[in-house]
């Protein structure tokens, strides 16, 4: 498992080793879910899903470390994965929320510098690791499999522009009515947004304190915008919620 020492104020991250398994279709098609896969060419392709490693992760278990060398693409097939960034203080601000299917470290391998982030498993998590040397080698020899892999990280920077432009011009109300509606799915006739996320987890996400986040949770129920069922949020009137994202 993965183990973090402190050492005279250092922090060090150890991560577990992974094992090398049999692909199943299901598992293939959860790889095959990285950009740039569907334009290599057959061998190129092997060559990285030859190199794969299935890792496991604990609930609340570390996968990488903001600060450490890049270990490669992981690639989420079971679970939830944060992606946050920590501040001198300590205080954590969650950048992207990973779900099976979707990958994330890609940046790293081109620019040879540390990871940008850390990713903490928020529920039990199983993923494939394309260890960094396999995927920079593989991928650099592929010029569509580049442009893939650069659209996918320009859609990334939008993203980031568009949560400074957020916690710039928003208020938390206006930026709670967002993420619920980007967390929410639809069940039967009615949206709902069912995670692992706690209060804690939206007020990081938010830059915010939990009990503002609390407060305008509690606001939107009272107005009956929106149902709290424990941690399971009901959108009632998503036309509503709209309107508030906009303010």
């Amino acid at each position: 498992m993965a183990v973090v020492l402190h050492f005279r104020g250092y922090l060090y991250l150890y991560i577990k080793i992974g094992v090398r398994r049999m692909l199943t279709t299901a598992s293939l098609s959860i790889l095959e879910s990285v950009p740039c896969f569907t334009s290599l060419d057959p061998e190129a392709r092997q060559r990285l899903l030859d190199s794969a490693i299935a890792r496991t992760f604990t609930k609340g278990e570390l996968l990488i470390l903001e600060g450490e060398p890049c270990p490669g693409v992981f690639v989420v097939e079971q679970g939830t994965v944060k992606l946050y960034r920590t501040s001198p203080e300590g205080k954590e601000h969650i950048v992207r929320l990973v779900h099976p299917g979707g990958c994330f470290e890609c940046a790293s391998i081109f620019d040879g510098g540390t990871n940008l982030m850390s990713a903490q498993a928020i529920e039990a998590a199983r993923t494939y690791l394309l260890p960094a040397a396999d995927f920079h080698s593989v991928v650099s020899t592929q010029p569509q499999a580049l442009l893939e892999v650069l659209a996918t990280m320009s859609l990334r920077l939008r993203s980031l522009l568009s949560m400074v432009d957020d916690f710039s011009f928003r208020r938390v109300p206006s930026r709670l009515a967002n993420l619920l509606l980007q967390l929410s799915d639809r069940r039967n006739s009615a949206l709902v947004v069912s995670s692992p996320l706690n209060q804690q987890h939206l007020s990081c996400m938010l830059g915010c304190s939990r009990q503002a986040v609390n407060g305008a949770l509690q606001k939107l129920s009272r107005a009956g915008i929106i149902a709290i069922e424990g941690r399971r949020v009901v959108v009632l009137k998503p036309e509503a919620l709209k309107g508030l994202r906009e303010l």
